[in-house]
């Protein structure tokens, strides 16, 4: 299938990419496939596209699986998708609403099983998106996202490296992340300044559980507050946050094997599991969940 030129396509909607959501759109149709072949659908699932645009993911998207929901938040672009690309009765639903307001557990209920996602994340939605699916992971069998490649760095980043921080932690706990391959900016009209970076992303439960997942949340965002200091003042001197005296937090940090000098950035995943249940049982008690 070939697709129009974006810059043709957008002339004769009248209209301009509006650089406040991120508009970039995908020129070439052999990548659209490639992140399509990707997710390796089958005809039974259900597929939430987010942010599709001007359709090059979806009209490969559609033919593969069993329904498309596409959430667009340009009313504009709703339109063109609504009367033009997928008319009634195509398998192809789009929403015009904001991604961060969809209720992925509901559609997950209505479809039966777990959700595949899918899209270009624009860089200012990227970071509470995957903190709301990190929420509603239960909802997802898999996803596959392009993201601007400094973040999909970020999402990978190994401990002490100064990528590294709350949303890595809490990401990589929730899903195995794999990178696919790369597109560079001469892939998108309008041009970005920038390169992309497509990711897979399937739910996984780690090694180590922690034993409340709100607490292990709260230890994290804690540790790295401010970042560059130590856990001796992020932790101990914060003891009380978590229900324990400072004596007892230089204890359970020591019971993981954690110097209290050491920064968050440097602490593992499988070490703040264990620092979470160890806090766990020396609080013993419930904790808030953290927001």
């Amino acid at each position: 299938m070939s697709l129009v030129s974006p810059k043709l396509l957008l002339r004769r909607l009248g209209l301009k990419p509006r650089k406040s959501w991120g508009q970039h759109f995908l020129l070439y149709p052999h990548q659209a496939r490639r992140i399509v072949a990707a997710l390796e659908l089958t005809s039974r699932e259900t597929v939430v596209e987010i942010g599709p645009g001007l359709g090059a993911l979806t009209v490969f998207l559609a033919p593969a699986a069993a329904r498309v929901v596409a959430l667009e938040v340009d009313p504009r672009l709703c339109h063109f998708l609504q009367e033009e690309l997928f008319p009634a009765p195509a398998p192809v639903q789009v929403r015009c609403q904001d991604a961060l307001a969809f209720d992925f557990p509901a559609l997950s209920r209505e479809a039966g099983g777990p959700l595949v996602v899918a899209g270009n994340l624009p860089y200012q939605i990227t970071s509470p998106l995957l903190f709301k699916l990190v929420d509603e992971e239960a909802a997802l069998s898999r996803a596959v996202f392009m993201v601007q490649k400094e973040v999909g760095e970020r999402l990978l980043a190994p401990p002490g490296t100064k990528d590294y921080g709350v949303l890595t932690v809490l990401l990589q706990y929730h899903f195995r992340l794999k990178r696919l391959f790369s597109l560079g900016p001469a892939n998108f009209y309008p041009r970005p300044k920038v390169a992309s970076m497509v990711l897979a992303l399937t739910p996984v439960g780690p090694e180590a559980r922690a034993g409340d997942e709100a607490l292990l949340r709260r230890l994290v965002k804690a540790a790295f507050q401010p970042r560059r200091k130590t856990l001796r003042h992020n932790l101990v001197a914060q003891s009380l946050a978590f229900g324990l005296s400072r004596e007892e937090m230089a204890e359970a940090l020591a019971a993981a094997g954690i110097d209290p000098g050491r920064r968050g950035e440097t602490l593992s995943l499988a070490e703040f599991v264990a620092l979470c249940n160890i806090i766990l049982i020396a609080a013993d008690r419930e904790f808030e969940p953290f927001c």
